[in-house]
């Protein structure tokens, strides 16, 4: 009974900081060589032609019409999403280098994020395309 109890302190000293830490922006982003999957997060690369503050303004709107996303900073474009269960904190970041965008999710804690980074950032995706109709280029 004694380590049970001690277990659940634990557990739930553990739950109370990951819903309430304090998240920053990144600093280090990948580029365009960067791998596509991680275990840890998603990178999204693609040619774009489009004009880029159109862009930036639609994929504000989406991403923060996304449940439990907030705008983390605006230069580079960074938002965080946080689970509904434990609120685990997620960094999404959009960027255009040399007409590539780049979108870059990961997960803040752990090692593994169960693919829901990629599922969003493929949610986004599809919802810019349909937004956008000069956006053939995401494909």
């Amino acid at each position: 009974m004694k380590y049970l109890t001690i277990i659940i302190i634990i557990f739930f000293t553990m739950a109370v900081y990951v819903r309430f830490a304090q998240v920053y922006p990144l600093l280090n982003i990948p580029d365009s060589n960067s791998s596509k999957l991680s275990n840890k997060g998603f990178v999204f690369t693609k040619s774009y032609t489009g004009s880029t503050d159109e862009f930036y303004k639609k994929i504000t709107k989406i991403a923060l019409s996304t449940p439990r996303t907030l705008l983390l900073s605006s230069e580079p474009l960074q938002f965080v999403t946080r689970s509904k269960f434990l609120g685990f904190p997620d960094i999404t970041t959009i960027d255009m280098q040399d007409k590539t965008l780049i979108i870059y999710a990961t997960s803040v804690f752990g090692r593994f994020d169960f693919g829901v980074n990629r599922d969003r950032v493929l949610t986004w995706i599809s919802l810019i395309k349909s937004s956008l109709p000069i956006d053939a280029n995401l494909d």
